[in-house]
């Protein structure tokens, strides 16, 4: 079974990217429901205090209730995800969202140690610098992740 992963998509960042991030973002939310691939979302929640001024981003197309909050930039620092793909018997994992060189990179290089596919759609990825994330990509693609650049 696939998912699609959403990383990080929340209002407190969005301005740090392109203005049109999330309509790409949303573009592959409706294809993984139009192919019937569970969405979820992953957000950061920092300290325990500031947990709701960390909310998913306006305009956010919030397709299931699969949302896990996490404190450290992998996905798989949430023990609820991590066993919530467990018992889906998910296999290959679908990643867009943000930061693509920390958050998006630590949860793809995770799902690959811990036996997952991974695809990398990286015009729904955005990372605030590029030069760090573009070192990143070869680091990430040796291990096995597929980059999907369309």
């Amino acid at each position: 079974m696939e998912i699609l992963l959403v990383i990080d998509m929340q209002q407190k960042y969005m301005d740090s990217y392109e203005s049109d991030l999330l309509e790409r973002v949303n573009m592959r939310i409706q294809e993984a429901v139009a192919a019937d691939i569970p969405v979820v979302y992953v957000r950061n929640v920092g300290k325990i205090e500031n947990e709701d001024k960390y909310v998913l981003a306006e305009g956010l197309d919030v397709v299931s209730e699969y949302v896990f909050a996490k404190r450290w930039p992998s996905a798989f620092s949430s023990e609820e995800f991590a066993q919530f793909i467990e018992r889906l018997k998910v296999d290959t994992i679908n990643m867009v969202g943000v930061d693509g060189r920390c958050c998006v990179a630590r949860s793809a290089m995770d799902a690959r140690k811990r036996g997952y596919a991974v695809r990398l759609y990286l015009d729904s990825v955005a990372a605030i610098n590029d030069n760090f994330y573009l070192k990143e990509l070869p680091e990430m693609q040796e291990t096995g992740v597929e980059t999907i650049a369309d």
